[in-house]
């Protein structure tokens, strides 16, 4: 199937938001943007893509997908969480001890996001695979999930395998397999009117979120509103797309989204990193929003370097053959 620009532009531009996110949090020591205003949309967005992806005209093939997502996501985790493990619990004065650092990997504690998305995909090839690719029988089973974790109890303590987001984000999975299916019906209906009501329409509903402090947090899930949630995910998921439809080629984004799952793993020691070298080099953050764009452009040419080292030495270890 051939690659199609959009979707990595999108991933790119999702994947910058969450280092511009961590940016923040680790150099200033919070959001600065509201998190609501644009990181839930990035993660929702990654997992509606992943839908996207799932459908292709030649059909569903289980075996085929299973080995792609075990090869494409679980396997990169398991590498990159071993390898940072140490690291990561030096640079955050954690515990040193080798099995608690084992346990935090073998039970999807090490990444959150790259966990939830492994199962959740594993779990949408299931519920494709049952329901032969029938629509209703798969949105069903697809809210379902979604609305059994809004039902789990709640709280800082991970679920193994982040086991609530994964069934969270099946909904987001349907979405992104349901648009490509009916990718046409929406581009017909594309238009630069359409695009402007949407994006007009998604303000108004940030400032709503904002105004009335909602929270829409996805780990660990606390969502205040599950309406205005799924409105914020639904407008997202129709604007985005088409803007990034109408968008000129942006290699240097592209790339980023092709490379994503690398990009992520790193996406927490980069930014701390930086964050440290700016303080002891007497450049902290005053207040002052420019030295947090100095920051993330700091932390973006660092992940960058370093999946470009490892799609072009040791590409083997994100599953590329």
């Amino acid at each position: 199937m051939e690659r199609k620009t959009w979707i990595d532009l999108l991933r790119g531009i999702c994947m910058m938001a969450i280092l511009l996110d961590h940016t923040e949090i680790y150099y200033t020591g919070t959001n600065l943007i509201p998190y609501e205003f644009y990181v839930v949309n990035a993660l929702t967005l990654f997992f509606f893509l992943s839908g996207y992806l799932f459908h292709r005209p030649d059909g569903f093939a289980l075996r085929h997908k299973l080995l792609s997502i075990l090869r494409g996501i679980f396997m990169p985790y398991f590498i990159f969480t071993t390898v940072i493990a140490l690291p990561k619990a030096l640079a955050h004065g954690q515990d040193l001890d080798l099995g608690t650092l084992a346990a935090g990997i073998l039970t999807g504690q090490a990444s959150w996001f790259v966990a939830a998305l492994g199962v959740a995909e594993l779990l949408f090839a299931a519920f494709l695979h049952l329901t032969h690719g029938r629509q209703l029988p798969l949105l069903l089973l697809s809210a379902g999930a979604f609305l059994v974790s809004a039902l789990l109890p709640s709280g800082l303590q991970p679920w193994y395998w982040q086991a609530d987001n994964a069934l969270q984000a099946m909904l987001f999975l349907c979405a992104g397999y349901l648009y490509h299916r009916h990718e046409t019906v929406f581009e017909r209906i594309d238009s630069f009117p359409w695009t402007v009501l949407l994006a007009i329409t998604l303000i108004l509903l940030k400032f709503y979120e904002w105004d009335g402090h909602l929270t829409l947090m996805l780990w660990p899930i606390r969502v205040t509103s599950y309406p205005v949630f799924l409105a914020d995910f639904a407008l997202s998921a129709m604007l985005l797309p088409a803007i990034c439809k109408r968008c000129p080629p942006c290699r240097m984004i592209q790339w980023t989204g092709a490379h994503s799952i690398v990009y992520y793993f790193f996406c927490g020691a980069a930014p701390l990193l930086v964050a440290r070298l700016m303080n002891l080099s007497g450049f902290p953050y005053t207040g002052q929003y420019v030295s947090v764009i100095i920051a993330f452009a700091m932390v973006y040419a660092l992940t960058t370097a370093a999946a470009w080292l490892i799609y072009r030495y040791i590409p083997a270890v994100t599953g590329r053959k």
